[in-house]
């Protein structure tokens, strides 16, 4: 059946009732079209508010014709079309509210049937479903999240849904169920484009869904996941995923929704770049989610029931002709069996090498290295699997031929460099490349690829002089290039000439261009550094470390060449140092401050053992100082700056608060029970502290398991050792507090 994106169609994808159709007839003119109904349906006047009537068929006599339906009110009585078929429609009603509602159902030729029907009742549907989602929320494009609903159902032998108004935008997939505690465990998808939202809608089969929430589809800005979807493998397959943190200073957490269920292992940290390890151990789904602040990712990693061949698709042409030294990228997708290898089943037809990792996606690039008409079939292998000595993914073939033997060279034309410059050539099928006159260019050989070659040539004669370049090939005669003359070198230049003066302790950069030096006239005024070179510009950063009045002449110059003096720099006074926070203030015990302190080389407590000070970065002038009150409440200290050569500038006064009270959450509050030998879980949120105590009243009754601490987050098991019927307290505390959550008994 064709499925529509009305939230009320989607329901019949869960389930579809059929009824029993009698002889009925309604028509608008006779021996024309004629529209049947059920008997059922025609029997059919009332409709309890908030149930649903699915599966209406209407059967048109004539298949020419199509068939159309409305409703005098939407607001009492709802009509979607859910299927069509030759002379078949199908219909679903909902009861929205109170009151009555005309059904018309029009066929394409003119012919229209009219049904009223009456909706009545208080609407009070016969279960119970809430869900731990009440809010709008929002996924990045590729990330799932999952949405617990908990179900009781009062003796309607119906089952619960979520479903989405827009599945190309946000797709809804029921994952796991606890029927026992009716708890059913639905995925969120964010498939659709970035700025898009969807509605969920929460309910029952055979009454109308509420609204849940709207989820947009959003972009992160700070975290990243290369993979995203769905995973598939085999038990105990393992995939490697990279998590890029544009904040690589704060810390993002990973975790698995089914934590026995996969095996995470962090394997190595590059920059802002974190690389995982995940090892599937039972089968089923398990969401993977990082997270840092509001921005999550995720992806979800499907352990199949029975073992399956890996996973292996690609989009290249299956076989390709490449000449001799050319080379060809395939992309492939591959999920499941570990690290993948590709291999050319023929030796000596073509390299194999790995370029890169993006997600699933593997790319490797095959160069054709044989000189003769050859064919070597390609197979990806997956050594890390149970299927390796029985299993390889033929995906492709490669034909080498042979390519044009004749040296070449990029360049042909007579040309110059200045003295001292360099040039580099790209000389192909040649076994060399020399200068025909000693002692004008020095020649030296670089990367080679294929039979492509690169020689770089330096003018290191003197202006005037000049050699021609020849490229040879075994058994061949060689070829002449070109002429290649050396010119006078070029000036030095600076963009700076005019004198100036920079504040004690400040820099200035300098370009220089065409220069082999760079230097001052006078020591220990000025520091000189390299910063960067571009080409025949190079960066010269001045430091002013002398005493204010000192001042050094600077000069540049170019192999051969007389040296160049291209200013006079002073060294001024230094500016004052500023903090952006002058006034006195109050800090809580244990919390930070953060100061921005300019033109200053310290800045610091004038008492000790009452706040710690941290350098957290330095910005050119500006310096950033993280102070933490270690101290006792009541207790104070001055903070100073001080710049080189000036008096220590007094701050301000900071004084130590009493702490923030710490305060206790819970994700479980209401008693419940728990099948021995089974466990459950709580999440414990306490922010600020450092530890959580957590424990039953009762001992004997439950096991008592610390899991892990995340954020301010902590994670605690409990699981049933006592006899049916036993029960317990259990209690959370922290410094000061001690509180209740609820009462759970063994089953």
């Amino acid at each position: 059946m064709k499925k529509s994106l009305q939230v009320l169609s989607m329901i019949l994808a869960l389930t579809l009732i059929f009824s029993v159709f009698g002889n009925t007839v309604a028509f608008a003119a006779e021996e024309e079209t004629q529209i049947t109904f059920s008997d059922d349906f025609n029997a059919l006047q009332t409709l309890n508010l908030n149930s649903m009537y699915y599966g209406m068929e209407a059967d048109v006599s004539n298949p020419a014709v199509t068939l159309t339906a409305e409703t005098s009110n939407p607001a009492v009585i709802d009509i979607q079309m859910e299927d069509d078929g030759e002379g078949e429609y199908y219909f679903d009603l909902a009861a929205m509210g109170n009151g009555e509602a005309t059904l018309t159902f029009k066929a394409s030729d003119g012919t229209v049937v009219t049904r009223t029907l009456t909706v009545e009742g208080t609407g009070e549907v016969p279960y119970t479903i809430t869900s731990d989602v009440n809010a709008d929320y929002s996924l990045a494009k590729g990330s799932s999240n999952i949405v617990k609903v908990h179900y009781e159902d009062n003796g309607t032998y119906s089952f619960p849904f979520l479903v989405s108004d827009d599945e190309s935008i946000v797709k809804t997939t029921l994952m796991d169920y606890d029927e026992e505690n009716g708890d059913f465990y639905f995925r969120v998808d964010a498939v659709g484009d970035v700025g898009k939202s969807a509605n969920l809608y929460m309910g029952a089969i055979g009454f109308v869904p509420k609204k849940l929430c709207t989820v947009s589809v959003t972009e992160n800005e700070i975290l990243k996941m290369d993979t995203q979807g769905e995973y598939t493998c085999n038990v105990n397959d393992e995939y490697t995923f990279v998590v890029t943190c544009n904040l690589p200073d704060f810390e993002h957490s990973i975790t698995a929704s089914r934590e026995d269920a996969v095996q995470l292992t962090l394997v190595k940290t590059v920059g802002n770049q974190y690389t995982y390890k995940v090892k599937a151990l039972v089968p089923g789904t398990t969401l993977i989610t990082a997270k840092l602040g509001e921005e999550m990712a995720s992806f979800y990693v499907t352990a199949n029931e029975e073992d399956d061949f890996p996973v292996v698709t690609t989009t290249d042409e299956e076989n390709i002709t490449l000449e001799q030294g050319k080379s060809y990228t395939y992309k492939l997708s591959i999920m499941g069996g570990g690290v993948p290898v590709v291999t050319a089943e023929t030796d000596g037809v073509v390299s194999v090498q790995f370029e890169k990792k993006d997600g699933i996606d593997y790319y490797y690039k095959v160069t054709a290295t044989s000189q003769t008409d050859a064919k070597a079939d390609l197979y990806v292998n997956f050594p890390d699997s149970e299927y390796s000595s029985d299993y390889a993914y033929r995906f492709g073939s490669i034909t080498a031929k042979a390519g044009s033997n004749a040296p070449a060279s990029d360049t042909n034309k007579d040309f110059s460099v200045k003295q001292g410059a360099s040039y580099t050539f790209l000389i192909s099928n040649a076994d060399s490349f020399y200068a025909g006159s000693s002692g004008v260019f020095k020649v030296e050989k670089g990367a080679k690829t294929g039979n492509n070659t690169l020689y770089k040539i330096t003018a290191i004669g003197q202006p005037g002089q000049s050699a021609g370049f020849y490229m040879k090939a075994t058994g061949q005669e060689a070829v002449k290039v070109c002429v290649v003359t050396i010119a006078a070198a070029a000036e030095p230049i600076s963009d700076t000439n005019k004198d100036f003066s920079v504040k004690q302790g400040a820099s200035y950069t300098f370009r220089i261009s065409n220069a082999d030096s760079f230097y001052p006239g006078s020591n220990s005024v000025f520091k000189t550094d390299i910063m960067k070179k571009d080409g025949k510009d190079t960066y010269y950063k001045i430091t002013a470390i002398g005493q204010p009045g000192q001042s050094a002449g600077f000069y540049m110059k170019a192999a051969g060449q007389n040296v160049v003096k291209v200013c006079v720099v002073t060294v001024g006074a230094a500016p004052a140092p500023v903090s952006d926070t002058n006034k006195d203030f109050s800090i809580k015990q244990g919390a930070s401050y953060q100061f921005k302190i300019s033109n200053a080389a310290s800045f610091y407590a004038g008492s000790s053992n009452v706040f710690k000070t941290e350098k957290v970065k330095t910005d050119g002038s500006d310096v950033y100082y993280k102070v933490t009150a270690i101290g006792q409440p009541g207790q104070s200290a001055g903070f100073y700056m001080k710049a080189n050569g000036q008096e220590a500038v007094k701050v301000c006064v900071v004084t130590i608060a009493a702490p923030a009270p710490i305060t206790i959450k819970s994700d479980t509050n209401t008693d419940f029970s728990v099948a021995k030998n089974m466990s459950y879980q709580f999440k414990i949120t306490a922010p600020g502290a450092s530890s959580v105590n957590f424990n039953a009243g009762t001992d004997g009754v439950f096991q008592i398991s610390f899991l892990r601490h995340t954020g301010d987050d902590f994670f605690f098991k409990i699981t049933a050792i006592g006899q049916p019927g036993q029960k317990t307290g259990i209690y959370a505390s922290v410094p000061g507090q001690v509180q209740k959550l609820c009462v759970v008994s063994v089953k």
